[in-house]
């Protein structure tokens, strides 16, 4: 047992790995250093809360600490609603900028001061193509490439959208001749097939040059499996001698499937708050199902994200046809081909990517107990 202050289990927003029990990121993102040294842009996306800033800050650490690459993580939350184009550039123009210097990195922090924002805002086509001017004048400075992540990119709509792609693009099929950067990821809950749909509507396809229609793949982070959620239960036991027993770890994956948040927020219930940290006494099947129960009494701020997205009619048609479903053992909802509209395969898609159902097109379910109790009373009006 661990004299100090033990860590917690984390449900609120990316691992800190001084404070919470947590598994290796990397190991999480296979390919993704693979792809990074092949010099591809790609995607990687998974549902909310599934641990993929944890997973990108460690990728950065790692590729800043071999020094071969410079890595940069740069955010797009703030461009969450923003609909006008120029604005939206001046704003990730702007993120680069504050990544540079927040980026702990000294050649990178260097540049940012070097004045070469001030050299990218002189160049005639800067005011029609600023991302990529700016990364063009970044490049051009640095001695060794560069790999920047973007996360939360599904906060880019319409406008914006085209015009961000549209100039890494054109970056991507210029960098033989011309400083960019040599890997790119994009970060976020849905996959590139869901970011070009939004594109669709206002004609304007990006077309095969575009350098997320000629990845090697879309990368996801997969749930936990039972083992993993063991290994990280008994990084507790380890800290504080509290044992989880093996029905108990069996229980959360039940009610979980191995979905991060919800293993994280078993563990925490069932040993902050029912037990109140009682560590001399041990976490049993019953104990996991208690705070199971007490997590579908609540909305937390995960669950109210999710039944949000319950509002958008093509997740709810989606949905729908899942309501009958009761435990994960029973039979997944069976499709009748002949009543799906249009789109319903690439509503099938989205819900998949948003971590709200598991299973083929032609037969799924909701991805775990949890979240079918809350679909069901929620569509339902019993919320």
């Amino acid at each position: 047992m661990n004299a100090s202050k033990p860590k917690k289990f984390n449900i609120a927003g990316p691992c800190v790995p001084s404070d919470d029990y947590m598994l290796p990121a990397l190991p999480r993102l296979p390919n993704v250093l693979k792809l990074i040294k092949s010099k591809k842009y790609f995607v990687l996306h998974a549902p909310r809360q599934s641990g993929k800033t944890t997973s990108i800050k460690a990728a950065v650490e790692r590729i800043n600490a071999e020094g071969e690459y410079y890595a940069l993580n740069c955010s797009l939350e703030e461009l969450r609603m923003c609909t006008d184009k120029d604005e939206a550039m001046s704003l990730i123009v702007a993120g680069l900028y504050g990544a540079l210097f927040d980026s702990g990195v000294k050649a990178l922090e260097k540049v940012a001061v070097s004045g070469f924002l001030a050299e990218a805002r002189a160049r005639a086509d800067f005011n029609s193509s600023p991302v990529r001017v700016c990364f063009k004048v970044l490049c051009k400075r640095l001695d060794k490439g560069l790999v920047v992540f973007f996360d939360e990119a599904d906060c880019l709509t319409e406008q914006p959208l085209w015009s961000f792609l549209s100039q890494l693009r054109r970056g991507f099929t210029e960098r033989r001749k011309s400083p960019f950067p040599s890997s790119i990821a994009l970060i976020g809950r849905r996959n590139i097939r869901d970011y070009t749909a939004q594109i669709r509507p206002d004609s304007q396809i990006l077309g095969s040059g575009s350098p997320f229609n000629i990845i090697v793949k879309a990368l996801t982070l997969a749930n936990f499996t039972p083992e993993e959620i063991e290994d990280l239960y008994g990084q507790h036991t380890e800290a504080t001698g509290q044992v989880f027993l093996d029905e108990a770890v069996q229980k959360a994956y039940y009610w979980s499937e191995g979905q991060p948040w919800l293993v994280n927020a078993l563990a925490r219930e069932a040993v902050g708050e029912i037990l109140d940290d009682d560590y001399g006494t041990a976490i049993t099947a019953d104990l996991i199902d208690e705070a199971a129960n007490n997590l579908m009494k609540r909305r937390d701020t995960h669950i109210d994200s999710l039944l949000r997205l319950l509002n958008e009619p093509r997740v709810a048609r989606v949905i729908r046809p899942t309501l009958a479903y009761l435990k994960s053992e029973d039979p997944p909802c069976e499709v009748d081909d002949a009543n799906l509209g249009a789109n319903f395969f690439d509503d099938y898609q989205y819900c998949l990517d948003l971590g709200l159902i598991k299973g083929d097109a032609n037969s799924y379910r909701p991805a775990n107990p949890i979240y079918a109790s809350f679909m069901s009373r929620y569509l339902n009006r019993g919320l």
